[in-house]
């Protein structure tokens, strides 16, 4: 039971990280290099404050560093393909893609971490994704030709593949030992991207942010990737100490944070918040409650 509220916890702080990464991609980004350069620099903070803080024994199995540290480094690979379709598609339609690619996770886990589902989490898996999908055909037709779907079904693919490689990890080692090593392959992705961004235009992207940003923005940068850090331990402490289907499922949920924000600061920020008027909200609503249905059915067995 204990991991239910960081599963439910991710996905709203992901929902504020993906609102915000949207704005970020069409007025100061301009790319998705320079998004992923900052993603994956900021990743090393954890690893810091690890091994400032917690103290842990650094030492072990090298199969298990090279694995979860190749995890880490595919992370900012996803978020690479993610800015990218943020560059073609609003937030709630890249988010409803994300839905689309986790319905073979239990036979996945099954064979590659020994998951098991009770009856009732295999129905409440099942709805949750099925009301997913419904709710994604609300918005992917939109762009059914468009190259947004291509990027967004890549970085979700390369997410579960993260999700299993980390919870066969987080299964065999203590949680902060996995954690930073995943922190430090992030980091490695960031100097990665970095290299490809001098090597394609000398760094310009980054210079511009840096230079003709005020400090206030600059200060939201940070405050972005500090809730996305935030969002990214949370989610994996979830698949530390929970079964890694139902997780996964639960990030489905990221579409109905996103939606309710959306309706609730469109007011004040209209530009912003394009999704609250994204249309068929009557059956994206009755989605969202089938989600929830879903995810208390899930829960029925503890």
């Amino acid at each position: 039971m204990e991991w239910i509220l960081p599963a439910l916890l991710a996905p709203l702080l992901w929902a504020i990280v993906n609102l915000l990464d949207d704005n970020l991609v069409r007025h100061v980004y301009k790319g998705a290099l320079a998004g992923s350069v900052i993603s994956g620099l900021f990743g090393l903070i954890p690893a810091i404050l690890i091994l400032v803080f917690a103290r842990v024994d650094i030492y072990i199995d090298p199969r298990l560093i090279l694995i979860i540290s190749t995890a880490g480094f595919l992370n900012v690979v996803s978020f690479f393909f993610y800015f990218k379709a943020l560059q073609r598609a609003d937030p709630s339609v890249v988010v409803a893609l994300f839905a689309l690619t986790p319905a073979i996770l239990p036979l996945l886990a099954y064979f590659i971490v020994d998951e098991r589902l009770s009856t009732w989490q295999i129905i409440g898996f099942s709805t949750i994704i099925l009301a997913s999908i419904i709710y994604s055909m609300t918005d992917v037709k939109r762009f059914k030709f468009s190259p947004a779907l291509i990027p967004a079904l890549i970085a979700a693919g390369i997410f579960d593949v993260v999700s299993l490689a980390n919870k066969f990890v987080f299964d065999r080692v203590d949680f902060y030992q996995a954690y930073l090593y995943f922190s430090f392959g992030m980091f490695l992705a960031g100097l990665y991207f970095m290299y490809l961004l001098i090597f394609q235009n000398n760094g310009k992207d980054l210079k511009g942010i840096i230079r003709k940003n005020s400090k206030l923005l600059l200060l939201l940068l940070a405050l972005v990737e500090v809730i996305g850090l935030s969002a990214d331990y949370v989610r994996n402490y979830a698949l530390s100490i929970g079964p890694l289907s139902l997780v996964k499922a639960f990030e489905n949920t990221q579409i109905l944070y996103v939606l309710v924000i959306s309706v609730l600061l469109y007011p004040l920020v209209p530009k912003w918040f394009p999704e609250a008027k994204a249309g068929k909200m009557t059956l994206k609503i009755c989605m969202g409650l089938v989600i929830i249905a879903g995810v208390y059915m899930s829960t029925l067995d503890y």
